[in-house]
């Protein structure tokens, strides 16, 4: 198998040899602008690979080191695997060491190489001297352990070593930067190319990227396509995560991309104006105990933000939870992105860097900062187990559940790992898929089926005489974001407890019966037997209301109760006849039909033998049945009885 594609950065002061060091590694001159080339330094970020033999190549970032430049060399950083910190013997450790080692921590950089330069210009105790300082500066820091190699980049002493121990680093280090999901480049530079057009360049993160890709520009939005793509000038079909690359853009002109941007797959990724953050706060910087105006660095982007402490202040030296809001762009941030803070003063370390950390939620959930849940969903989503974090969303989402394809997103992660880790909280059933590509917490799903639940109880008591609510009245009951297929979901796993029953068009409980009271048995039985005695010429609903004293609602459910029970038919106009008097009538009318192939309108009547009140209401209760049809004033059979 291939090595892993790595990335080494350079670290350390101004002119402490950084470009000359990478010259005499890899033959490759990093200052390339004028300006660079004039006054000594570097300026902006410079690229060279590095073959170290046996098929192992770096891409290697070098970064400048003057105070001011700061934010290239983070724009440099966030996309490092490895790290060689560079330090002059002649001058020691110096103020913009000292921060270039605190971003790279606060960046995650927990593996690197320390190169002790300019040995030619010290003799052997100013050496040692040198070599005792930045151990002690190292010392209780993630590179306290960092094999110290001293080199010059004139004589050339030492280089061979400090390849080996590069050698070693690399074979060590695993890869910092996410190898997998969408393909992520934080573009570092952007130019135009005689012959091929706009050509950006950065550090490849996610998954790969191919030639005729459709890509788009975050968080611009504009769309183009990949025409070429190069690793150190040699043209490649596809480039890997992890790689230095430079992607020749089809459709867009240089002034239409800008420097930290991020090219990606179209719609991959969507844009975030607030984060959820968990934070280091440097011991110099001063206590952040509420919201105040950053600098917010985060791959190759710079944003004015305002940064807000989660559950209480932080103090200097210590970490926490905090929320970032944005205040230009947003950006297409990710759980994990690295980040790094800057204020607007220098701090005592000589520098404005004052925290950073990691993201774990973009964007965030809306609640309050003080509230002891959002601290608590925190602390779960900085253990970095992609199911946990799941399932924390899926939580937050409620009754409205979320789409797979959004967990997809917003995790940025394989698609195949959101996959198995949702199989996982399906089989452990912490959440459920619903229709359409939902996902339910089951904690929400329980409340929504105990609310079904408390629904449906609530209709049998103030409604003991009807066998069960009709479904769309108990799908009314439910709050308005629950979807239609979560609502269908949450009645089946009641269906399926035992805890419902859906018959027809109706839900009941299991152990409903329609029970009547002592005076509702007397007037059912009265209604009935009256009903019986009047034939087709029954009393109006009113006119047993009356009769009986019971209120007209009332009166409706006795009378569907006797309708559901087979003794009463209903006919259109709220007429209730007595079942075996239309049973005898409908005979009659096939009877006549069968015989004479019609009946007209005056001799239905005759054939009933009542007034028209009643004539009408039965005539078109025959044709509600699709038994009789009618043809201008006559009927015809139209089925079989």
């Amino acid at each position: 198998m291939p090595p892993v594609p790595l990335v080494l950065g350079t670290a350390g002061h101004i002119d402490h040899g950084k470009t000359a060091l990478i010259q005499a590694l890899t033959g490759v001159d990093t200052d390339r602008l004028p300006e660079e080339k004039a006054r000594g330094i570097t300026i902006d970020l410079g690229f060279a690979p590095l073959d170290l033999g046996e098929g192992l190549e770096l891409s290697v970032v070098d970064v400048p080191g003057h105070e001011g430049l700061v934010r290239t060399m983070v724009a440099g950083a966030s996309g490092i695997d490895l790290l060689l910190l560079v330090v002059a013997a002649d001058e020691g450790v110096m103020p913009q060491t000292r921060e270039h080692l605190a971003i790279c921590d606060l960046l995650g950089l927990e593996r690197g190489v320390v190169a002790l330069t300019k040995t030619d210009l010290v003799d052997d105790d100013m050496r040692e001297l040198a070599a005792e300082e930045v151990r002690a500066e190292l010392e209780g820091s993630p590179l306290a352990d960092a094999p110290l190699v001293p080199v010059s980049a004139r004589t050339g002493e030492g280089l061979d070593a400090l390849r080996e121990a590069l050698r070693r680093g690399a074979a060590a280090a695993a890869p910092r930067t996410v190898r997998g999901g969408p393909p992520r480049l934080n573009v570092d530079r952007v130019f135009a190319m005689k012959g091929f057009g706009t050509v950006v360049t950065g550090t490849l993160t996610g998954g790969e990227l191919a030639v005729g890709d459709a890509v788009e520009l975050l968080p611009s939005g504009r769309r183009a396509r990949v025409r070429g793509l190069q690793r150190f000038g040699a043209s490649v079909e596809r480039a890997a995560p992890g790689a230095r690359c430079a992607v020749n853009l089809q459709g867009l002109e240089v002034a239409d991309v800008a420097r930290g941007e991020s090219l990606t797959c179209v719609g991959a990724l969507g844009c975030a104006g607030a984060a959820d953050v968990a934070l280091r706060w440097l011991s110099d910087a001063p206590p952040l105990d509420a919201p105040a105006s950053v600098e917010f660095l985060v791959g190759t982007a710079e944003r004015r933000a305002r940064l807000a402490p989660v559950g209480g202040g932080i103090a200097p030296g210590g970490a926490g939870f905090a929320r970032v809001h944005l205040e230009d762009q947003p950006l297409p941030l990710l759980p994990g992105d690295r980040f790094v803070v800057r204020g607007f003063a220098q701090t005592a370390l000589g520098g404005s860097t004052v925290g950073g950390g990691v993201v774990l939620d973009a964007p965030p959930d809306r609640r309050r900062l003080s509230d002891p849940g959002l601290r608590a969903d925190l602390e779960r989503l900085a253990r970095g187990d992609l199911g946990e974090a799941l399932e924390v969303r899926i939580a937050r989402a409620g009754l409205a559940g979320v789409s797979q394809e959004e967990l997809v997103q917003r995790s940025g992660r394989p698609a195949e790992a959101v996959q198995a880790a949702l199989d996982g909280l399906r089989e452990g059933e912490a959440a459920q898929p619903g229709g359409g590509g939902l996902w339910l917490h089951a904690g929400a799903l329980a409340r929504l089926q105990d609310g079904l639940a408390r629904a449906l109880d609530a209709f049998h008591a103030a409604e003991p005489l009807q066998p069960g609510i009709p479904l769309g009245a108990l799908r009314g009951r439910l709050p308005e974001n629950v979807p239609p297929d979560v609502a269908e979901l949450a009645l089946a796993r009641l269906r399926d407890a035992g805890a419902l029953l859906v018959e027809g068009d109706r839900a009941r409980r299991p152990d409903h019966r329609v029970e009547l009271a002592a005076a509702d048995r007397a007037a059912v039985e009265r209604i009935r037997s009256e009903a019986i005695a009047a034939g087709l010429e029954p009393p109006l609903p009113r006119e047993w209301s009356e009769r009986l004293g019971v209120a007209s609602e009332h009166l409706a459910d006795l009378l569907a109760h006797l309708e559901r029970s087979g003794d009463l038919v209903r006919a259109p106009g709220d007429v209730f006849f007595a079942a075996a008097a239309v049973a005898q009538l409908r005979e009659r009318v096939v009877e006549h039909l069968r015989a004479h192939g019609q009946l007209e309108t005056p001799a239905y009547k005759a054939l009933i033998g009542t007034t028209r009140k009643f004539a009408v209401p039965l005539m078109e209760l025959f044709d509600g049945e699709h038994l009789t049809q009618r043809r201008g004033q006559a009927r015809i059979l139209r089925r079989k009885p």
